[in-house]
């Protein structure tokens, strides 16, 4: 058998090198098809079914508190930390519990350098089976509130920072202003479960650098992760759990006024709780887009194949009349197939791997947008071993539905007149091998289609959000973050430290204005909150309506350029001790003031600000324009409501500067400016609004690339196919053109009875990709924000793109017939 098969190969090897434009067609179309499925494959593995990067990460678990109210899905949120220490004492599934929190802090020491660190209780590292590779890690008694200041480093920190340096086990380093000595080094490549922490401290921290209330709080924003006992099922710990969770909720109480509302606690799996929700659905559409184009790639070489079938059946014939049977030729076409699938593979792979290197996924593609707090998505694509592995079995299912579809047909023949005919004496006898190619050519013209438009509609989407008003004048505009310790700077002297910081950059001479808000606009992080108006009927918290909440200075809205449209805006008489006011956007004054005049309304919301009773209500004293607050691509226009920050605020802030020059050429003048202030706060997330523009678009624009670049490759396949049919045509019917030709057929009758060959069923496959089109316009426009269901521009021009791609295929190849010579034809038959 191997013998067999190695002839086969030998004899694979001289046939395919006898048609070397079919061959190089074939292999080019394999090659295509498994680049861009080995590519996306390892996005989406990346994003969706790679497990977590930890020892067993099928044990582990991320641990969620629930709450539902009646009439009202279930809920989940994270722990305080006096709840997680009471989850330790009572779930008997895990071996261990342990709790994460994501922190930005900054190195002190020197020029103070922004870092993203991890607030983690003692059990965490040995959960996750992390051993330090120099120094300890924290034991319980790091824990205590009056333990002595210590922190963990990352290898990465230790390396650039630290020159590699382990001497540095036992110095002391400044972080948010405290000094902290460090104990350890965590191994190269840790990063924790944020997937980007640099630097770990212990929960005794947080009340010495950062947030007093750490310890004491009864807010739920501690990640907590389980790893699950050996033989313990997560459905047994999620029943377990869901008692664990009502005694805990008995034992330390959520505050919620809703009588009915009924806790308890519940598990995912890590790899589930990972996932971002928005992620899951662009992810599914790319897997399904990558699937049309290998599909198409696969019917082109079947219509390749199929056709250079059509050209060998006197050779099949014949071997056939020597007493081969028709397995033995089918065996040996499939490996031909074979053959084509693996050099055309391999170089797919070879052309992946530095594709999905260079890929540039952006960080907005599946990042920031889920409630799962500290919890990472580890989606780096790489071509690993599981992507070879799938790229080996699409490989093997080309081959097998492909190559034996073309390989059956191809032995499917009257010997008779397959031994009688010559190349040129028409396509009776592959007549089923014929109108096979046929539908494989409307196939091909049908998926096209349906790329192109989707590709479309995504474009025409982008090309909307990219020119839509944002409500604000984005050039010359510089923003950054501030996260001052909220143990030094609490609520009531954060007022005093913005308006200093607002002072000393207004000073500079190259900022025009500056000015303060809890969130950068076309991004993401503003604050929730709920909303309560005053003189009518008060609605449960879980019934309140939602709102956005700003803390913003006097000139905000003129140094962004938003309109106002009624009322006034703040000034510097709105401040501490003066009565509290509101402005409102237009959204918020039409959504909840729909047939009333909002201005001299009172308004108080939901949360821990001053501005949350009715007693501490304020006035609505002016409306302005909408500002996109959030995503581009996810409803930016959302009721915003906007009050002083001398009123109240909070320390960690968003600073935004109106430049009169380049924003990025005045960061070093605002460091300074920031330093002159406090010198140990650091700039976090330094970014133009053109840049935060781009992110804002980033997965629509990264979606659209790909889904266009599909398109463009789908048409170029589809045409492709076409050419090959007619050109297939015109070889096969050389005596019968001759005969037209000398009857008198003029070229237009030539061209038409041959292209239309390939020509008609395209356009059959076109006509029935149309209501497909419109059907997965409807399927995008339910997935993907901004899309509208029926975009006729697009699918007309589609048609037209498809249509003319079609005429010109069929053209190019219908020309050879012009070339016959009657005589020549009639004579060689």
């Amino acid at each position: 058998m191997l013998g067999a098969i190695g002839r086969d190969i030998h004899f694979a090897r001289r046939s395919l090198r006898r048609t070397p434009v079919l061959t190089a067609a074939a292999v080019l179309s394999i090659a295509i098809g498994i680049a861009a499925t080995t590519s996306v494959f390892s996005i989406v593995d990346a994003a969706l079914f790679r497990p977590p990067p930890f020892d067993h990460p099928d044990q582990l678990a991320a641990l969620f508190v629930t709450r539902q109210t009646p009439n009202r899905p279930i809920e989940r949120e994270r722990w305080s930390w006096t709840r997680y220490r009471l989850l330790g004492e009572l779930s008997a599934s895990f071996e261990q519990v342990a709790s994460v929190s994501q922190s930005v802090l900054a190195l002190t020491n020197d020029d103070p350098q922004p870092i993203n660190a991890e607030v983690v209780s003692a059990t965490y590292l040995p959960l996750l089976r992390v051993q330090p590779i120099a120094g300890r890690a924290f034991s319980a008694a790091d824990e205590q509130p009056d333990a002595p200041a210590v922190a963990l480093i990352g290898y990465d920190l230790w390396q650039s920072r630290y020159g590699a340096d382990q001497s540095i086990i036992g110095r002391t380093i400044g972080l948010n202003g405290v000094t902290i000595t460090v104990i350890g080094i965590l191994p190269r490549g840790f990063v924790g479960l944020t997937g980007r922490a640099q630097l770990w401290v212990s929960p005794a921290m947080p009340p010495r650098m950062s947030y007093a209330d750490y310890l004491t709080t009864n807010q739920n924003f501690i990640s907590v992760v389980g790893r699950l006992r050996s033989g313990t099922t997560i459905d047994a710990a999620r029943a377990e759990l869901a008692i664990v969770g009502r005694n805990i909720q008995q034992r330390a109480p959520s505050q919620s006024s809703a009588l009915a509302t009924q806790f308890a606690a519940t598990a995912v799996t890590l790899n589930e709780a990972r996932i971002d929700p928005s992620t899951r659905t662009p992810m599914l559409l790319l897997l399904v887009a990558v699937g049309c184009l290998l599909l198409l790639a696969c019917a082109n070489v079947a219509g390749l194949l199929l056709g250079n079938a059509v050209s060998r059946r006197r050779e099949i014939a014949i071997r056939i009349a020597t007493g081969a049977t028709r397995s033995r030729i089918v065996q040996q076409l499939l490996v031909e197939a074979s053959t084509l699938a693996a050099v055309g593979g391999l170089l797919g792979v070879l052309v992946a791997v530095p594709v999905t290197m260079r890929a540039g996924v952006p960080a907005a593609m599946w990042r920031g947008r889920n409630f799962y707090g500290a919890i990472s998505e580890f989606s780096t694509p790489r071509v690993d071993m599981r992507v070879l592995l799938f790229s080996i079995a699409i490989c093997a299912l080309v081959t097998l539905i492909f190559g034996l579809v073309p390989a059956l047909q191809a032995t499917k023949l009257d010997l008779t007149s397959a031994l009688k005919s010559g190349i040129g004496s028409g396509v009776r006898a592959g007549g089923s091998r014929f109108e096979l190619r046929r539908v494989i050519v409307a196939a091909e013209a049908f998926l096209a289609m349906v790329l192109l438009v989707a590709g479309g509609s995504l474009a025409a989407t982008w090309g909307r959000i990219a020119s839509m008003d944002v409500g604000f004048d984005r050039t010359h505009l510089l923003t950054f973050l501030i996260r001052p310790s909220e143990v030094k700077y609490p609520v009531d002297k954060a007022p005093a430290l913005l308006t200093r910081l607002l002072d000393d950059i207004q000073r500079l001479p190259s900022v025009e204005a500056a000015s303060v808000d809890g969130c950068a606009p076309v991004g993401t992080g503003c604050a929730n909150s709920t909303l309560y108006v005053l003189g009518r009927p008060q609605p449960a918290p879980n019934e309140a309506p939602p709102v956005l909440r700003h803390y913003i200075g006097p000139n905000h809205f003129r140094m962004l350029g938003v309109p106002v449209l009624r009322g006034r805006v703040f000034t510097d008489r709105d401040r501490a001790g003066s009565p509290r006011v509101a402005v409102i956007n237009q959204t918020a004054a039409k959504r909840f003031w729909p047939d009333e005049d909002p201005i001299g309304k009172r308004v108080w919301f939901g949360g821990g600000s001053s501005f949350n009773s009715p007693d501490s209500s304020a006035e609505i004293v002016g409306i302005v324009g909408n500002v996109a607050y959030q995503s581009l691509d996810e409803h930016p226009f959302q009721p915003d409501f906007y009050t002083p920050y001398a009123q109240f605020t909070y320390a960690s802030r968003t600073i935004l500067v109106r430049t009169r020059g380049e924003p990025i050429a005045l960061v070093a003048e605002v460091r300074r400016a920031v330093s002159a202030v406090d010198p140990t706060l650091a700039l976090f997330e330094v970014r133009s609004m053109e840049e935060r523009m781009g992110d804002s678009w980033a997965r629509l624009s990264y979606q659209t690339k790909i889904l266009g670049a599909f398109a463009v490759v789908a048409l170029f396949l589809a045409a492709t196919g076409i050419f090959a049919v007619v050109a297939h045509v015109v070889s096969d019917r050389r005596r019968e053109i001759g005969i037209r030709v000398a009857l008198g057929a003029t070229h237009v009758q030539v061209l038409t009875a041959v292209g239309g060959s390939g020509a008609r069923p395209a356009l059959i496959g076109l006509v029935a990709g149309v209501p497909a089109a419109v059907l997965v316009g409807r399927g995008l426009a339910a997935s993907v924000y901004g899309i509208r269901p029926f975009e006729p521009r697009v699918i007309g021009a589609v048609v037209v793109t498809v249509v003319a791609a079609t005429l010109a295929a069929a053209y190019l190849a219908a020309r050879r017939a012009l070339s016959v010579d009657p005589l020549e034809a009639i004579r060689n038959e």
